[in-house]
């Protein structure tokens, strides 16, 4: 289902009260000034997107944040066997799935990292429910893709890894020109995807905490992650 599209940038409402508009005649002046939608989120915009500085008054701030890692499972080894012009066309696939799963939920893509997916949830646009909108969005990327990749004559797989916590937002360097998420609960999701198998979602016992029951998980285990001293909790969580 395609994601809803706001007229105007729903975190410069929220956090500003500024109604800046994103679509329709009322966008037209904010496009002469260079403001349009974000490549991040189609529902915000791109003050939200380069000028952290200016709307929060510093380059890094402490946020709670739910944060998602999506991986395409077998792509190395497709890759060697694949025409180039094909292995362009299933990551573009991958990206524009995940891409708008994530929207739908009001989180945003922060990075593509070859055949990975970063996407953060509750920043800059918040929400009470974030876990839960990660969860959502992760059940419907592994539901997008378990249709769409046999299309694409490609036996790949999704692992999907998700962590909850409190994490430094901001600008990093003098080049940045957007907002990138840093610090442990970054560091967790990503061992977290990394342990997660193929068409697989596993979620922290912080996030599956926030879900409160609504998604059910097969169980859970203990999961020696790499670069983490002790074993950790993890739920996998799948459609009703």
């Amino acid at each position: 289902m395609p994601h809803s599209q706001s007229t105007i940038c729903k975190a410069c409402w929220q956090n500003m009260r500024v109604p800046i508009a994103l679509r329709g005649p009322l966008s037209i002046p904010f496009r002469l000034i260079g403001v349009k939608s974000s490549r991040m989120n189609p529902n915000l915009c791109t003050v939200c997107e380069r000028f952290f500085s200016r709307v929060y008054g510093k380059k890094q701030a402490i946020f709670p944040a739910t944060v998602l890692f999506a991986d395409l499972r077998g792509y190395t080894s497709m890759a060697e066997d694949t025409e180039s012009e094909e292995v362009v066309e299933i990551l573009d696939e991958f990206y524009d799935e995940c891409a708008d799963a994530i929207w739908a939920h009001d989180g945003v893509v922060n990075k593509f990292m070859g055949d990975a997916v970063l996407a953060i949830f509750n920043f800059p646009y918040t929400r009470e429910d974030h876990a839960e909108q990660a969860a959502l969005a992760a059940l419907d990327i592994q539901k997008r893709w378990s249709k769409h990749a046999p299309a694409s004559g490609a036996p790949l797989g999704v692992g999907i890894g998700i962590h909850t916590g409190q994490a430094s937002i901001g600008e990093i360097g003098k080049a940045c020109k957007e907002f990138t998420i840093t610090g442990p609960v970054v560091n967790l999701a990503s061992r977290i995807q990394g342990a997660a198998q193929s068409g697989e979602i596993l979620v922290s016992d912080q996030v599956y905490a926030r879900l409160a029951g609504r998604i059910p998980s097969s169980g859970e285990r203990d999961v020696q992650l790499k670069g983490i001293d002790a074993p950790v909790q993890l739920h996998p969580i799948h459609l009703q």
